[in-house]
């Protein structure tokens, strides 16, 4: 099993390319870093986070039915459930996991509500989203993006 977070700076290099859409030299530059490391943790980062998806796949006896590596999440079917799930990685935390169905940012959940849209914001996910008004509706835009 995978530890469920991404080293700091491997989680940065992924997110500076495929959140922002930067090039690997233009990050490397501003990292300080060269461009074969850079390469080298979007190689290994993307290899981490589809360990991260699988164990949180397994843990939650769930079918993998896709995995976007360069927007951070994942889709599942529970076995025992009649929905799909969403395995989104969140920044600095690890992953989160939406269950479809309705979306109620209020109380204990207004939290993960924010951490998400949050993650949809590094991760280039909100688009069209972006428009939206409150936490649960960005959710809802995105997961309708996602399963378009």
């Amino acid at each position: 099993m995978s530890i469920l977070k991404l080293p700091k700076r491997m989680e940065e290099v992924l997110l500076e390319v495929y959140g922002k859409g930067k090039r690997e030299s233009d990050v490397a530059g501003e990292l300080g870093i060269s461009k074969q490391a850079v390469s080298k943790f979007l190689r290994e980062g993307r290899a981490r986070l589809t360990e991260i998806f699988v164990d949180v796949a397994e843990m939650l006896h769930a079918d993998i039915v896709r995995i976007s590596l360069n927007k951070g999440y994942a889709v599942i079917r529970p076995r025992q459930l009649k929905i799909k799930a969403y395995i989104v990685y969140v920044p600095s935390i690890g992953p989160r996991i939406l269950f479809g169905g309705n979306i109620v940012c209020e109380g204990e959940v207004r939290k993960l509500c924010r951490e998400l849209v949050e993650a949809f914001k590094s991760w280039g996910l909100l688009g069209k989203c972006s428009e939206e008004t409150n936490d649960a509706s960005i959710i809802e835009c995105v997961i309708r993006t996602i399963e378009e």
